[in-house]
């Protein structure tokens, strides 16, 4: 525990020299932690953290089979095998009309559906979702396919769960239905060369939970009693308390003697593992006052000493989350720390007050995203968290003032995570397969586009055109204009489909209009991307 301790103690140290010579201001004299004096012994206080370890933490790996549409001759009967079993009976489940019809058409194609649940996952979340081609496959693309309803499993292998009777065994054995996949499908991305992205594909949030997947607090075998587990999620309870609004709402819930289910809070959905340092953190015991250390020193008070250490550089960042997993009490003493000479105590008081869910740190956090590349990401995610005018304000003031693209994009995510259905933000959905974004900007036009998560393209500022004369081939559309054109044709040339003959418009030279005929002309969102890189 010691020398994980003191590591933190010199990252803060480490930060607070970055800090200093970014913002050139009078360099406090920093006293690094000692690794002779461990905090346990320091602050004399048992947290959760001593008594118990995580478990459920890693994502959970789900699969199952599915069956993509609309593929206009490049799809292909599905294999023999247990895959075609499978999703046969998924078909005749969903009382689809002639299932062996639909499975031997070179319109559909069989694939393998598989998904990443993230640990405190609630029912409902969005996921993100792979499809393949099983072993056999001879579909050629998945280009303007759509995933049908499907189911997806957990799963072992069977020399997993019997070692002693198939040992070796690479056979996959199902579990339950936790989650299910449907959408249009997205190629293009991946490894190996075009042929072979076309064979792969995503949908992006595709996916939804139909389970809660709590985190596990273990106790230690030592500590493991009904006495000590109600303690635990009681104590974290009371850090949480704001979180608790009914019964079965609480963050902690007693499952056994050994187990403590935790419920990740709203606030720490874009933060799981800030959240798990600070259950580590909450203490299981009051505060002892009138012992001595290992020095003879008598202790100070717990919370005294917290707000001595919130304002030294060099333990700054392990006080602010212990003050944090405190709960409310400590809005008054972090904020506090909103007014000292060090930027780097400045930072961590106002990222806990954030998660505390006061808006006095709104300021603070919002000079860091300007200011601090180093702490951007932190004091973006942490505005994320906090539904408060305050947030809103400065982030938008960023997200249209701001010269940095990075800066610009992060405040465009943190204002969509904490509203996703802001009518400024919202977008357009074209050919049901990306988003277009238009954001007003004062700064240079900036076009931002999304290979992960969320198929989006952001266009911030007005003005971004494409220069003719020009000649742009992407997939099945072509884009010319010659160099006296104030106006470029866009044709689709169809590759698959009988009879289907060439079409052709007219659009104006802006990258939006661009982008939304050519979606109106059925392109996908691998062709409207690779448009931009050309």
């Amino acid at each position: 525990m010691g020398g994980r301790k003191s590591r933190a103690g010199l990252t803060g140290t480490l930060l607070t020299a970055l800090l200093l010579t970014g913002l050139g201001c009078h360099k406090p004299v920093v006293r690094p932690q000692s690794d002779d004096e461990p905090e346990k012994d320091r602050y004399g206080i048992k947290t959760v953290g001593e008594l118990t370890s995580f478990g459920s933490v890693e994502p959970l790996n789900v699969a199952g089979v599915g069956l993509v549409v609309g593929l206009e001759g490049t799809g292909s009967p599905a294999p023999a095998g247990d895959y075609r079993q499978m999703l046969e009976k998924e078909l005749l489940r969903q009382k689809v009309p002639d299932v062996k019809k639909v499975l031997n058409s070179s319109d559909c194609s069989l694939v393998l559906v598989s998904a990443l649940i993230p640990a405190g996952a609630r029912k409902g979340d969005r996921i993100d979702i792979e499809v393949s081609l099983p072993p056999g496959s001879k579909t050629t693309s998945l280009k303007g396919g759509y995933l049908k309803h499907c189911l997806l499993y957990n799963y072992d292998l069977l020399g997993n769960l019997n070692p002693e009777k198939f040992a070796g065994s690479n056979r996959a054995v199902l579990g339950h239905a936790i989650a299910h996949a449907e959408g249009p499908v997205t190629v293009g991305f991946g490894s190996g060369d075009e042929q072979a992205k076309l064979k792969t594909g995503r949908i992006w949030g595709g996916g939804r939970t139909r389970v809660d997947r709590p985190l596990h607090l273990i106790l230690h075998s030592k500590v493991q009693s009904a006495r000590v587990a109600n303690l635990i999620a009681t104590r974290i309870n009371s850090a949480f308390a704001p979180t608790v609004q009914s019964p079965g709402a609480e963050v902690a819930r007693f499952q056994s003697n050994a187990v403590v289910l935790l419920k990740v809070p709203h606030q720490y959905q874009h933060n799981l593992p800030r959240f798990l340092r600070v259950v580590r953190l909450v203490p299981v015991e009051e505060s002892p006052v009138a012992e001595k250390n290992n020095t003879d020193t008598p202790r100070k008070p717990y919370r005294m000493q917290l707000q001595e250490d919130l304002r030294d550089p060099a333990r700054t960042v392990t006080a602010a989350l212990r003050l944090e997993a405190l709960g409310q009490s400590s809005i008054e003493p972090l904020k506090s720390g909103l007014q000292h000479d060090s930027p780097l105590v400045r930072f961590c008081a106002a990222e806990a007050l954030a998660y505390l869910g006061s808006p006095a740190c709104g300021e603070e956090l919002a000079r860091v995203v300007r200011t601090q590349p180093y702490l951007r990401a932190y004091a973006l995610t942490a505005m994320a968290s906090l539904d408060e005018a305050v947030c809103h304000v400065k982030l938008r003031e960023v997200l249209t003032t701001s010269a940095d693209d990075e800066t610009r994009y992060g405040a465009f995510r943190a204002l969509r995570a904490l509203d996703e259905r802001d009518p400024d933000l919202a977008g357009e959905l074209l050919n049901e397969a990306f988003w277009l974004h238009r954001i007003p900007s004062e700064a240079e036009p900036l076009v931002h586009v999304s290979v992960s998560k969320r198929p989006e393209i952001v266009l911030f500022g007005s003005s971004q055109k494409l220069r003719p004369p020009f000649a742009i081939r992407a997939g099945e559309f072509v884009l010319t204009a010659s160099a006296e054109d104030e106006r470029c044709s866009v044709t689709h040339i169809p590759l698959h489909g009988e009879g289907d003959s060439p079409t052709r418009s007219r659009c104006s030279l802006e990258l939006a209009e661009i982008i939304k005929c050519l979606a109106a002309h059925g392109a996908a969102y691998s062709d409207i991307l690779e448009v931009i890189r050309q």
